[in-house]
């Protein structure tokens, strides 16, 4: 099941105090994750309309579970925190996001409490500007004495990235307003875009030069805004449309729409579709139109914004958390068409998981052409869904049909219906593959030991031996919580693999070796010399020696958790074990998964995952030749009597230079330590490293003793 349904229908009513926390985290961990991707490493994991779905479940848990307010750290977050690589800028007046609404009917909220707290009678008037929703990327412009001075991203809402220069480079922007009425100190607020047609020739450009293409023009123009190099941004041809206000020494505007109008006599480029609209009805036409143009339009727009007009009304309305209350955003659905399967391709991911791709005759939705569509995974072909319920009215999906596609957001599209009535009449049913089309191992669904059902998803067993499975499983053993090997980031590891330096883990420790006998030239590499060489061999050699526990994580098996794998590790205690029940697995695995299951905190899924992992060949190959290359530490449970952790209820929060959070919180536990993940009355110390949050904020005011990776580092020896 994915994790957006997985959230949306968990009934947490019958939840006690602690899993309703525990709920709540992880779903504000889900959204800042997708926050980060989106606002700071420009792309998206899942489409808009799924994360408003999931925004607006989480407010309305909130709502409905009012105590949950205190522990949450997201409900008062907008955007995600400015990059480390530019300084930063304060906004005096915080940008806000917008509150979404879906529907008619969450338009008639808007409205009825708008009038209830400016207590308006039903006969009156209330002018609302609608103006397009653009697709872009937040940005704020200062001007001093009309002098454009400082230009900066949103940022977190609170802090921004100083973009000035860059911002210069967008040739709509005005760099000086000559006109005399313009405000000592003025703040215009705006979204910068790139114009469809750009983003097309752009990418033709890429292709033309054997680069790697870009996802869409949104995220396109958030990545070109923030580079380094300002040249870089002005090859881009990004736009800027001013919406509203920010700071402002003086002024006597009366409405919003008259500060869009003198936005433009100053030569910003304003919206020509905002407009006022008088009444409920209005607003309703004038979503309908740029719905039914939005295709048409040379910039991608995801809705309606709609705001009082009267800026003495907006005053009076203030603000609700993190959204004002005088403007919300319609948002638009997603667009269809209909089209035919050319051909249903079989992808295989990291974690071997067999994803059907529908090859499409080409078809424009919303200005992009769709070759692509999901086809989610076997069972949705069938016309069951994860639950194994019929959808569709149980309706398979055949190479020929024709069928209803959907593009929302970023994400690749989705195949949502079929037309049966234009099916073929030789059509034939689609016969999932039962081996991996990649290595041909089997593939196979894994059974819910709790349910007793069937996964909806087919994964290929064949792990390490599987090419596609290959790269990923290698960015995962570098990763910061597996081995942690510096210089291993997913560019240099992709380089490596494709040159055939890489194809297993035991490679990574052969590389000096290879180097000096002349087998490989890492020296040849673009970006690779002696210095930096010499420094990943450095890295490599620190990270010989490791844990059973952390080595047995690094493996990347499914199922297996650092946690999981320290009670594995506990039960094996050392790698010599380890190696004997590889040896002697297919004659005890019944035996050997009998006395897994007696240690607390595993279960039967993840045991036979591990079992299942190790019994395969290549993959004891892989465990056999990484011992030969490491120093594996037999898993010893730290005498806790002698260490000043003991006893002590430690949180961690923000980013450590020497170590992961991961492995800290693992010496932490080892010391005798319990490691909490939030701050409260019973937290003893919080050691705080880079970028903390809000936990460090909680400590100080709780009075909880705080210190930081120098003292922590310093406790540990």
């Amino acid at each position: 099941m994915d994790p957006i349904k997985n959230f949306l229908e968990c009934d947490i009513s019958a939840y006690s105090f602690e899993d309703k926390i525990t709920y709540l985290n992880k779903v504000e961990s889900f959204l800042s994750t997708q926050d980060k991707f989106y606002y700071q490493d420009n792309y998206s994991e899942i489409n808009d309309s799924d994360y408003d779905k999931l925004k607006k479940h989480y407010m309305q848990v909130l709502q409905k579970y009012p105590f949950l307010i205190k522990e949450s750290k997201y409900s008062e977050s907008i955007g995600f925190m400015p990059s480390e690589k530019f300084s930063k800028v304060k906004h005096k007046i915080p940008m806000l996001s917008l509150s979404n609404i879906f529907d008619e009917s969450d338009l008639d909220d808007f409205y009825e409490k708008i009038r209830k707290y400016l207590n308006l009678n039903l006969d009156s008037t209330l002018e609302i500007v609608s103006e397009p929703k653009i697709d872009g990327l937040s940005a704020s412009l200062l001007y001093k004495g009309g002098v454009l001075t400082v230009g900066a991203t949103r940022g977190d809402g609170t802090l921004g990235e100083d973009v000035t220069e860059n911002i210069k480079t967008i040739s709509n922007i005005p760099k000086i307003i000559e006109s005399k009425d313009v405000p000592e100190i003025l703040e215009v607020r705006g979204e910068i875009y790139m114009n469809k047609s750009d983003f097309i020739n752009l990418n033709e450009k890429m292709l033309q030069n054997g680069k790697q293409t870009y996802v869409n023009p949104r995220n396109t123009a958030s990545g070109s805004l923030r580079q380094i190099d300002p040249n870089i941004t002005r090859s881009r041809k990004l736009n800027f449309f001013a919406y509203t206000l920010g700071e402002i020494s003086n002024h006597n505007f009366k409405s919003h729409f008259e500060v869009i109008s003198k936005f433009k006599e100053w030569g910003f480029a304003v919206n020509p579709y905002t407009k006022i609209n008088r009444s409920k009805n209005e607003l309703i036409e004038s979503y309908s139109e740029l719905d039914a143009i939005r295709s048409s339009l040379d910039y991608d727009i995801d809705g309606v914004v709609y705001k009082i007009n009267s800026l003495h009304l907006q005053d009076r309305l203030g603000f609700i958390s993190r959204s004002p209350r005088w403007a919300v955003a319609h948002k638009f659905e997603a667009e269809k068409a209909n089209t035919k399967i050319i051909d249903i391709d079989i992808q295989v991911g990291r974690t071997g998981a067999l994803t059907p791709v529908a090859k499409l005759e080409p078809i424009n939705i919303g200005g992009v052409v769709v070759r692509n569509a999901t086809l989610h995974n076997e069972d949705f072909i069938s016309g069951i869904d994860s639950d194994g319920n019929q959808i569709r009215n149980g309706s398979d999906i055949r190479i020929g049909d024709t069928v209803e596609v959907i593009r929302s957001g970023d994400v690749i599209p989705k195949v949502i219906g079929v037309d049966i009535s234009k099916r073929l009449p030789n059509s034939q049913k689609y016969e999932f593959p039962k081996l991996c089309p990649i290595c041909n191992s089997p593939a196979i669904k894994e059974i819910n030991a709790s349910t007793g059902k069937s996964s909806s998803v087919r994964r290929c067993t064949g792990d390490f031996y599987c090419l596609s499975q290959e790269l990923g499983r290698l960015e995962f053993f570098v990763s910061r919580d597996a081995m942690n090997i510096e210089g291993f980031g997913g560019k240099s590891m992709k380089l490596f693999y494709d040159k055939g330096f890489i194809k297993r883990p035991n490679d990574i420790f052969t590389l000096q070796s290879k180097q000096g006998l002349g087998l490989i030239d890492i020296s040849s590499l673009d970006g690779w010399g002696s210095i930096s060489m010499s420094k990943l061999f450095s890295s490599i050699d620190e990270k010989r020696q490791i844990t059973l526990d952390r080595f047995i994580y690094s493996l990347g098996i499914r199922h297996i958790g650092i946690n999981t794998a320290k009670i594995i590790s506990q039960n094996l205690n050392s790698i010599g074990n380890l190696i004997s029940l590889i040896d002697n697995l297919n004659s005890k695995y019944n035996s050997y998964l009998e006395s897994f299951l007696e240690n607390d905190g595993i279960g039967e899924v993840a045991i036979k995952s591990f079992l299942d992992f190790l019994s395969v060949g290549h993959n004891a190959s892989v465990v056999k030749n990484l011992n030969d290359q490491l120093d594996i530490l037999d898993f010893v449970i730290e005498q806790k009597l002698d260490s000043k952790l003991s006893g002590l209820s430690i949180v961690f929060t923000g980013k450590f230079d020497s170590m992961s959070r991961a492995e800290a919180k693992d010496k932490a536990e080892r010391m005798g330590a319990k490691v909490l993940s939030s701050i409260s009355n019973k937290t003893d110390l919080l050691v705080a490293g880079q970028v903390s949050g809000s936990k460090l904020t909680k400590a100080k005011d709780l009075d909880i003793k705080i210190i930081d990776e120098n003292d922590w580092l310093n406790l540990l020896n």
